[in-house]
């Protein structure tokens, strides 16, 4: 019963490749011209042998001493098998070879006609002088035959692979066409979704003030200002996730637009480390090689970077150890170091997490919350100030973010 299932299964695919197979011989027949199909080859290669007879009568009378009767009836073979195949060369063949059996020139010079009795009497030692150029003929055509059996296949082949490339390209355009929807609904949804969970979160943190004003809570309403505690709290993940998204979004239909300028690439590293120490209440160290450091980028997506790695070395790493920035200039660049002390990221997974929607299997049995998107957006936001940005494991224990910058845009 499973046989036969796998069977019925596969028959739709050797159905449609019995079809690819048909719709190719259709294409290759519409590529050969009329005359030089099989049965004009059969046709023509009657007077074609006839003209090879023709110029052995012509060598005979012309020239009898040098006369050599197999050469000019090879030709017309060659000539058959070169433009119609085995098919029709070898019946020029057999063509020639009846017209040596019944059309004999003996050496001494008048062409006649030898009565078969006769000639299978007296001149069977001829036979053994017939069959060689019969061979050779037969030779010539089964090399024919190869011959056009290779190119039919290689015109198979070529128009097969048209077809197939056809096909890919139109799957190829479906693909981009639902990665534009996908995009676009992603960016609607992104946009439709931000306003009503915006509010929410506001009118939480109102009503949360309010209840931290009242001195003492009765039981009900400290459960109703738990329950804004936690709106509060999973509204500014969603909010954190949509803006993710659009970013994303913006970034892959290329309408994430960057605002260099001037700024004190110091200043920004200093800016997002004391907001991440807010949030967290971790402890994180800056450490930079000069008071001050001007270049030339977009500071609010740079400092998005830098948000988006020390909030993964934060959540990734324990609670007691410490998160490490620091500012190293070499070569003309600039590199950022965020350093954690965690488990580390797996050497095969290094390039992979830099992926959009990727989190390694470490990440995925955790309990902390993460969609995959962040490290994307700082590879984006990198390259596109002509920077780099990877991972490496730390000397003892951890993982450090390296984002390297040119200080020529300073």
């Amino acid at each position: 019963m499973q046989a036969t299932r796998v069977k019925e299964g596969r028959r739709p695919l050797i159905l449609m490749r019995l079809r690819q197979s048909a719709e190719v011989r259709k294409l290759y027949a519409a590529r050969v011209p009329w005359w030089r199909r099989a049965p004009i080859g059969y046709l023509l290669c009657i007077p074609i042998v006839a003209c090879g007879l023709g110029i052995v009568y012509l060598e005979h009378l012309l020239a009898l001493h040098i006369y050599v009767p197999d050469l000019p009836l090879v030709l017309p073979v060659l000539l058959v098998a070169l433009l119609w195949g085995v098919g029709p060369a070898l019946c020029a063949a057999l063509l020639c070879t009846l017209a040596l059996i019944y059309i004999y020139v003996p050496p001494q010079g008048a062409l006649m006609v030898l009565p078969r009795v006769q000639w299978a009497a007296d001149n069977i030692d001829k036979l053994a002088e017939i069959m060689p150029f019969f061979l050779i003929e037969v030779g010539i055509a089964i090399i024919a035959g190869q011959r056009e059996s290779a190119r039919r296949r290689a015109l198979l082949a070529e128009l097969e692979a048209q077809t197939r490339a056809q096909d890919l390209e139109q799957l190829n355009e479906e693909l981009k066409r639902a990665d534009l929807l996908k995009d676009h609904f992603i960016s609607v949804a992104s946009h439709e979704l931000k306003t009503p969970i915006t509010t929410i979160r506001g009118q939480a943190q109102i009503a949360l003030r309010r209840l931290t004003r009242v001195a003492e809570l009765p039981p009900e309403l400290e459960n109703v200002r738990l329950a804004l505690q936690k709106i509060d709290e999973q509204t500014y993940r969603l909010s954190a996730l949509i803006d993710d998204m659009l970013a994303l979004s913006s970034i892959q239909t290329g309408k994430l637009k960057l605002r260099p300028r001037r700024c004190d690439l110091v200043e920004i590293c200093r800016e997002a480390v004391e907001d991440q120490r807010l949030v967290s209440g971790r402890t994180i160290t800056l450490s930079t090689p000069v008071e001050s450091l001007i270049v030339e980028v977009d500071s609010d997506r740079l400092h998005q970077v830098l948000t988006n790695l020390l909030s993964n070395a934060i959540k990734y790493s324990p609670e007691q150890t410490p998160v490490e920035v620091s500012l190293v200039c070499r070569d003309g660049q600039v590199e950022i170091r965020v350093r954690d002390h965690g488990r580390g990221i797996p050497e095969d997974q290094r390039e992979q997490i830099f992926q959009a929607f990727y989190r390694t299997p470490e990440a995925q049995a955790s309990p902390k919350d993460g969609w995959g998107l962040g490290l994307a957006i700082c590879k984006d936001i990198v390259e596109r100030h002509g920077g780099r940005i990877w991972c490496e494991p730390a000397p003892d224990e951890g993982t450090v973010f390296v984002v390297v910058l040119p200080l020529s845009q300073g």
